[in-house]
């Protein structure tokens, strides 16, 4: 296995094209009924380019690299009101390495400089969303702690 040594920096606009790259990792395992895999890949360019070109402030976008300047992945965070709790809570909006550095760190070490991030901003809880089908993302997400608090149900309607 090789250990990558990981760096987190601001993400600049010449970071854009792979950021946009990692549009299909973040789909990868997304399965719903109803949906094609063109309606993920149609929501998640969307989701990404609103995302990116429009977040809510206070929001930054980090990108992690190994010591060479290689990019790994990324980090997208904004505010957001939290329903449950009546505050203003940190958001995760994305979160995406690639496939050569999962499992080596990267996420982990974006992760940390999330909640780093919420906690500078006064936030009590860092929120997230992940499709219900992503068994990977999932498991990662439990691993550091995270819960599910609500979970989104879907029926096709005929």
């Amino acid at each position: 296995m090789t250990v990558f040594q990981i760096f987190i920096r601001p993400a600049s606009e010449a970071d854009r094209p792979f950021l946009d790259s990692l549009n299909d990792r973040l789909i990868q395992e997304a399965v719903a009924p109803g949906l094609t895999r063109a309606d993920f890949a149609a929501f998640q360019r969307r989701y990404t380019k609103s995302a990116l070109d429009t977040p809510s402030s206070p929001a930054t976008t980090l990108v992690a690299t190994d010591g060479g300047g290689k990019r790994l992945g990324y980090v997208h965070l904004e505010s957001t009101e939290d329903s449950l709790s009546g505050t203003t809570a940190g958001y995760v909006s994305i979160l995406a390495v690639t496939a050569e550095a999962e499992g080596k760190g990267a996420a982990t070490k974006l992760m940390e400089e999330a909640e780093s991030w919420a906690r500078a901003q006064g936030y009590r809880f860092l929120l997230l969303d992940v499709f219900g089908s992503n068994a990977t993302a999932r498991r990662f997400y439990r691993n550091k702690g995270y819960e599910t608090d609500s979970s989104r149900m879907r029926r096709p309607i005929d």
